[in-house]
This record gives structure tokens, sequence and C-alpha cells, in this order.
């Protein structure tokens, strides 16, 4: 390391070597953290100069509390290369500015609560300046992040500095200025809307903003503006004004413009803002505007289906915003063309993010289904309507669940989800959310399920919740919980519906224990929602019944990571949650570890016996035989089930009413075998079942039985318990 340092200038080779030893070794980074502390300004000079990776390797030794003695060391050493690379930026026709600011951005992203009171408005104005649109988009974005990290570590400073930079710009007499003000301003909107929304609403600002651009006649002003509107139409004021004061020009624009990108970025502001019509004019405007975006949607559709990729991307973004309509959705849904092609450019190589993000949430407006609300909801939702005096608005038949299916199906037809797939590897927790939802959405058809898990949607959403609970444990993000649960609630509906041992096979990578886990955690409440929601519970309960209908190793894994939750649930209110939950407990019996949770001899194996009778002598059908097929294989397996059962009151009683049951063949086969199991145990339990039954008078009820019974294996079991009784 000694020797690499004492080399100067660009050296991509010793660029490349300085990187791996600085990653890999701790005595190499344990050097630099001294070079840092005793000549820190030559040794930023030297890295930088050499390159990227080792501007990437003086942040691992900075990053790294091993490598210094001392804390308060690393953290000076931090400030002096914050200060340094602050130093660079200020240097006229430096050769790598986005190197010295991805320096500053990853500074304040680590450590950003060491660095407060470093920044003056001299190096605010640096950064912010670097957020020009002439400037390269990898110096821009570094730029981005750092603006962001300021405002959340000196928010009230922050702003001032911004508000400064921005009135300054705007005041000069230069097109350059006003450049640099429009773009700093509409990289502000997102990460500060409030803040930005104050300065684009100065009075007089918009008034004279349309003359000022038409008057400087630069292409690059236009440019920025067009930016800048664009970005303020995340507030509703902002849509507004623009709505008044730059309508026409927009139109205008749209039309005549030579530049295909900023007339399809004006297309797409006029989008944005048609949710807000300035004043109050009749019906007629109102058909007008809608003519008006049906005429852009097609315009985009165009750019989508004829254009090169580097036009499409405000194309997209208008479609985006244009399909949160539901005749928009149906639209864009019924064109199967459109649909392919669109799926086929965001599958390309090297496709921007934003494109990407405008897609994802195309599918994800055609997808979407209503919220289903509660009868408390609805009436409170009327209450307040009455309230404002309105009439509360009718629901859109183009969002009702039927034709939403239809949609489904049609994006599904058209290959979004091996996409859809590709993309959880590397999406952003915010567009990973959108890509689950689809998934979620997709998969509420049973007919979709098939296809999902043979396009690769099981294994992707068992990664999606490996890695996401893997974040969890470092973060309490909103975003983890959230998107766990939706992954785990899509995985759950598609395991309802297939068959585990095509997609679990003996060959495969994926073992079926892999889904058991998130199928276990959509189990428990969730956390982030104030209304209880018991679907996911449900569908979860019906997954894994369908995966212990598969091996010992299947349900051992379900026993050991979800019996305490699956017990609660065999008490629940909700009756398809508590028969779902003892279904699964039904096929939980098929194999040891599940008997001896009822038959191991304890006091609460007896107690969760007593439940299981219980529950096959409640009036839902389905629970009691769910119950009574479980009671079967327990008395079967166990004669310490068997005498459990001997010993409660009633318990023989329940199993006599499950086998003269009239009303079901099954419940009367279920109740046969159990009467049968017991008269025919070994033992002292053998004659005390067949002094119970008789007491019982089970000898008569079961003749009645076979007298009326057209079922020959329920007469045969039948027979064999008479004879056990003689």
């Amino acid at each position: 390391m000694q020797i690499l340092m004492e080399l100067t200038g660009e050296d991509h080779l010793a660029d490349r070597i300085t990187a791996a030893l600085l990653r890999t070794q701790l005595p190499a980074r344990q050097y630099l953290a001294a070079q840092l502390r005793d000549r820190p300004h030559v040794t930023f000079e030297r890295l930088f100069d050499r390159g990227d990776d080792s501007i990437d390797g003086l942040f691992a030794v900075l990053l790294d509390p091993d490598s210094w003695t001392f804390k308060e060391k690393r953290i000076e050493a931090l400030r002096d290369v914050f200060m340094l690379s602050l130093a660079q930026m200020m240097e006229a026709g430096l050769a790598h500015p986005e190197r010295a600011m991805k320096a500053i951005a990853r500074a304040l992203a680590a450590e950003a609560n060491h660095l407060n009171g470093i920044i003056d408005a001299d190096g605010f104005d640096v950064i912010l300046s670097s957020l020009d649109i002439r400037l390269p988009l990898s110096l821009r974005s570094q730029a981005t992040l750092a603006t962001a990290k300021l405002l959340e570590l000196s928010p009230e400073n922050s702003q001032k500095l911004i508000t400064r930079y921005v009135t300054h710009k705007v005041a000069a007499p230069t097109t350059d200025c006003l450049i640099q003000a429009f773009s700093a301003a509409a990289a502000i909107f997102p990460i500060a809307p409030t803040q930005a929304s104050a300065l684009f609403l100065t009075q007089g600002f918009l008034e004279t903003f349309v003359d000022t651009i038409i008057t400087r006649g630069s292409q690059r002003l236009e440019q920025a503006a067009l930016e800048l509107l664009s970005a303020a139409c995340i507030d509703k004021n902002c849509r507004d004004a623009i709505n008044k004061h730059c309508k026409d020009w927009l139109e205008d624009l749209s039309h005549s413009s030579v530049d295909k990108n900023r007339a399809n970025k004006a297309a797409l502001i006029l989008v944005k803002i048609h949710e807000t019509p300035f004043g109050d004019d009749s019906a007629m405007t109102s058909a007008s505007e809608d003519e008006h975006q049906d005429e852009l949607v097609a315009r985009f559709k165009k750019v989508v289906l004829d254009s090169d990729n580097t036009v499409k991307q405000e194309s997209v973004e208008g479609l985006a915003y244009s399909s949160l309509k539901p005749r928009v959705k149906e639209e864009l849904a019924r064109d199967k063309t459109f649909l392919r092609e669109l799926v086929k450019v965001m599958s390309g190589e090297g496709v921007p993010k934003p494109l990407i993000f405008g897609g994802i949430t195309i599918f994800s407006n055609l997808t979407a289904y209503r919220p289903a609300r509660t009868d408390e909801q609805k009436r409170i939702a009327q209450l307040k309507a009455y309230a404002n005096t309105k009439k509360p608005t009718p629901e859109d038949p183009l969002e009702n669940d039927g034709v939403v299916t239809v949609r489904c199906s049609r994006v599904l037809q058209a290959g979004v989800v091996p996409l859809l797939v590709m993309e959880c590897k590397r999406a952003s927790p915010s567009v990973l959310s959108q890509i689950l939802q689809i998934f979620l959405n997709l998969s509420k058809e049973q007919k979709h399920r098939g296809t999902m898990a043979q396009q690769g949607a099981v294994k992707a959403l068992i990664q999606v919740t490996e890695s996401v609970n893997k974040t969890a444990i470092h973060t309490q993000s909103s975003y983890c919980q959230s998107n766990a649960r939706t992954a785990s609630h899509a995985l759950a509906r598609i395991l309802i519906s297939v068959n585990p041992n095509h997609i679990f096979a003996a060959s495969s990578a994926l073992p079926i224990t892999s889904a058991i886990r998130p199928l276990a955690q959509l189990l428990e409440d969730d956390p982030t929602q104030d209304q209880r929601d018991l679907l996911p519970v449900f569908e979860a309960l019906l997954a894994l019944t369908n995966l212990a209908s598969t091996d010992d190793d299947a349900r051992d894994a379900i026993i050991k990571l979800a019996w305490p939750r699956v017990e609660d649930l065999l008490l629940a209110n909700n009756p398809l949650v508590q028969r779902a939950a003892v279904e699964l407990v039904c096929n939980l019996m098929a194999g040891p570890r599940g008997v001896l949770l009822f038959a191991d001899g304890s006091p609460k194996a007896s107690q969760r016996l007593h439940v299981l009778l219980a529950l096959a002598d409640v009036e839902d059908l389905a629970t009691r035989r769910a119950a009574g097929g479980a009671l079967a294989m327990l008395t079967e397996c166990s004669d310490a089930a068997a005498e459990a059962v001997i010993k409660r009151e009633r318990g023989v009683e329940i199993l006599l009413a499950l086998a003269s049951d009239e009303a079901s063949e099954e419940l009367r086969h279920r109740g046969i075998v159990c009467i049968k199991n017991l008269v025919s145990a070994e033992g002292e339990v053998g004659v005390r079942a067949r002094e119970k039954v008789k007491a019982e008078e089970g000898v008569e009820v079961l003749r009645g039985v076979l007298l009326k019974e057209k079922n020959t294996v329920i007469l045969q079991e039948g027979v064999e318990a008479l004879k056990a009784l003689q």
C-alpha cells in the first residue's frame, strides 16, 4: 500500500489494485487511515486523481471503525474528505466533477450527523448548480442525493439556502441563471414539495413565466421550464396555477414543437393537470377536456408503439397518469399490441428507470381492484357525503371486480409475469411494492394462478420475502413490512390452487419448506394496518393445508413455524377462518408429529382433543367434516387419543352424532370410522370404549345407519364396528 501511495496521476491499473486492497485487507485500510490522519490533503488528492475505484476504497476506510484507533480521528478524517471534495467542486474546469459529487453524497448518506455545520452558502450553491439539466445524469443524480441528505440533516437552514439560490438565479438577467434555477427547483420538488411549492407559487413568478421563456428563445431554457412544470404537478395548488397560466403555451408546444422530447413533455404536463380544470365551466367543457385527454392518450400509445426508446419515457409516464381513469384503463387493456410492446420495451437492456417505473405503474393501475369496504366504512362515507351536502359519488362499473378480472387476464396474456420476476431482483422498495401488488391482483382470479406459477412467480415471491425479511432485521421501514406481507399473500393465493409436487419437485432447487415461513408470518395480524383483514389469514391457511398434503417434511415445518397461531385460530370468531384452521389440522394428522400434538398424554394434548371434539359438533358442515377426519386419523393411530375421547364428557356422543348424520355421507363415514377405531382398540382401552359405546346406545345407532346406508365402504366399516361390539 505504501508503494501505491507514492504513485501520482490517473492510473487505471493502480486504481483497481488500490480499491481491491482497501476492500479486502485490514492492514491496507489501517495504513491509509494513518495517512488520512497525518496528511489528509495529499492523500485525498492522490486517490482522487487516480480514479473512481480508489475513492470507493477511501470510503471503505472512512466507514470502517476497525481501521481506526480512535473514533474521533475517523470522524475528523471524514470531515476533511468532505471539505476537500467540496473544494474540488468549486475549482473551475474540474475533470471529474461527478467523482467529487459522489464523495460528497456518499459522506452525507453515511455520516450526515457528523457533517452538520460544514456547508455554507457557497458550498450549497455548488451542489445546487450541479442539478443543471445540461450536466451529465450521473452528476445530477449524486447532487440530488446530496441535496436530499442536507435537507434531512438541517431542514430549516437548507430551505433558506435553497430559497436564496433560486430567487437569486431567477432575478439574474441571464438565460444560464434561469436554467440553473429551474433545474434546481425541479429537483427539489420530489424531496421537499411544500417548500418547492411555496417558491413556485411566489407572486409574479408564474404570471411572467411563459413570456420569459418565449422572449429568451432558448431551447435549453424551454426544456428546463418543462422539467420544472412537470415536477410541480406533484402539488395540487401548483397544478391549478399551471392550468391557469401555462396551459395554452403547453398545448401549442405539444402540437408544434419540432423536438419530440419537448412535445411529449408538454403533453405529459397537460395530462397531469387534467384532473384540475381551471374555473367552473359547463359539462360541455368537461367533455371537451375528456376528448382532449383521449387525444393525448392516443398520442402516447402511438409513441410507445412506433418510436425508439429515447422518446418513449414521457409517453409512458403520461399513460401512467392517464391510466388512473377507468375508461383509459379499459382502452389500454383492450389493446393487445400495446400491452405486448410495453412489456417488450421494459424487458430490453439498459431501459431507463423512469420508464420502468412508469410501465409498472400502468400495469398496477390496469390490474387494481376496488378496495373492499366494510358496511361500517360504507356508512361513514355516506355520512361524510351528506355532511358535505353532496350526493355519494356512484361507483364506476368499469371498476367492478368482473371487469378488472378481464383486464388482469389480458395483462397476464401479454407476458407481464416474466417481466415482474426479472424486475423483482433489482427494484427499489417503492417499485417493488407496486410489483408485488400486481402479483396480488393477478392472483385473485383462480384461473390465473397456474400460469403465474409456471412463469416463475412462486420462486420470485419466496425470494422477495427472504430478502425483505433480512432487510427488516436492520431497518423498521414500513415498506419492508408491507412488501413482505403482500408477497406472502400473493404466494398464498397461488399455492392454494396448484399442485405443490409440481412446483416443489424433488429435482427443484426450491424446497417446499421455503414457502412455509412466509405463509406462517401471514397468519399474524398486520402491524401496519388499523383495520384487521382476515382474508390473508384465511388464504394462508388454505395454502398451508395444500402444502400439508404432501409429505412429513412439510407438515413438520408447518408445526414448527405456525402451530401456536394455528391453534389460536381453531377458536377464531370468523367461521371461515376457523374452518380453514381445522382443515389444516386434519392434514397435519397424516404425520406423526401432528398426532403427538393431540395424543402425547399431556394435559395440553388432552385440552386440544377437547377442542377438536367440540369442533366436530358445530353447525358448519365443512368444519365438522374436517374435525371428524382429524379424529378418525387420531383414533386410528393412537390408543391414547382413543382413551382421551372416552374420558371426555359427550365424546362418544359427538362421534355417534357424526356417524348418524343423515345429510352428509362424508360425516357418516368419518363418524363410523371413529367408532370402529375406539371399539377395536386393544387392551383396557378397547374394553372401556366398547362399554361406553354400548352405554350410549351405539349398537342401535350403528344398526339404524347401516339399514339405510348404500355406500359399500361405509357399510364395511360399520359392520366391522358392530363385530367388535359383539
